[in-house]
């Protein structure tokens, strides 16, 4: 089996598993298949596992989230350090899987974590992070340089990126 992108027999029972997974997940894993990082990740576990249950695949969903969710609240936690000179506690919560939560849980603050691709859960960390700055300290954090409002977390092509609303425009990536 290659390690690069499934194809021909190989596509066929890599699609064949992830329309498994989409039926005993809350997330379907072929919505996430146009981002390079959600389909590298997903067929390493393939190419490891083979066609894996869902209850199987469930405990690595959440591992993978949480790293990259602990990644990005760590980088940032760096940028709020030095911006506004705070040095604020945001644990990145993992639940493992139940009845009723079949992917576990992953947050940040109030927010939670449900990407499968690397900048997708990079920008849910952010706006966890920044509705836990808003809701604790009633810190707007980060703002933009030229309209000094909040900036939103959002993907983009380049990745996870921070974008004013006043102007409409990227400010920075965010990991």
């Amino acid at each position: 089996m290659s390690t690069d992108t499934p194809s021909g027999r190989e596509d066929e029972a890599f699609r064949a598993w992830l329309r498994t997974l989409a039926e005993g997940l809350t997330t379907d894993p072929e919505d996430a298949l146009d981002s390079q990082g959600a389909l590298a990740f997903l067929w390493a576990v393939f190419g490891e596992n083979g066609a894996m249950p869902p209850a199987y695949f469930a405990p690595l969903l959440g591992a993978h989230r949480q790293a990259h969710a602990q990644q990005a609240v760590t980088a940032l936690l760096t940028q709020v350090h030095a911006e506004t000179g705070r040095r604020p506690d945001v644990p990145v919560r993992y639940s493992p899987p139940t009845e009723c939560e079949p992917e576990g849980a992953v947050c940040v603050g109030p927010e939670p974590v449900q990407g499968i691709d690397p900048s997708h859960i990079h920008a849910e960390a952010a706006e966890g992070l920044q509705c836990l700055l808003a809701d604790r300290s009633r810190l707007v954090w980060p703002l933009c340089p030229d309209h000094r409002v909040g900036l939103h977390a959002t993907r983009a092509v380049s990745g996870a990126v921070w974008v004013c609303s006043m102007g409409d425009h990227t400010v920075r990536r965010i990991v």
